[in-house]
């Protein structure tokens, strides 16, 4: 029987791995710092808003559209 590798997901940032998109976005948002906040806002994110759409309620429409952003551009083999 053929074992499929594992998904994860590197910060292109500081290259931390987490387990799921959701993870990461979690991750990101925690940090805080310059770097993660201003590649947020390059890809066309706000940080604000997933901070405030988070502290809300987990997530919004905007965190789902984030990790699905990472999924496509973060996704490793391992």
């Amino acid at each position: 029987m053929l074992m499929e590798a594992a998904m994860s997901y590197q910060c292109p940032v500081c290259n931390r791995v987490s387990s799921s998109t959701h993870d990461l976005v979690r991750h990101m948002l925690g940090r805080g710092d310059r770097d993660h906040r201003e590649w947020i806002t390059s890809k066309g994110f706000s940080y604000s808003k997933m901070v405030v759409e988070q502290a809300m309620s987990f997530g919004g429409e905007e965190y789902k559209r984030f990790a699905d952003a990472l999924e496509e551009e973060c996704g490793m083999k391992v």
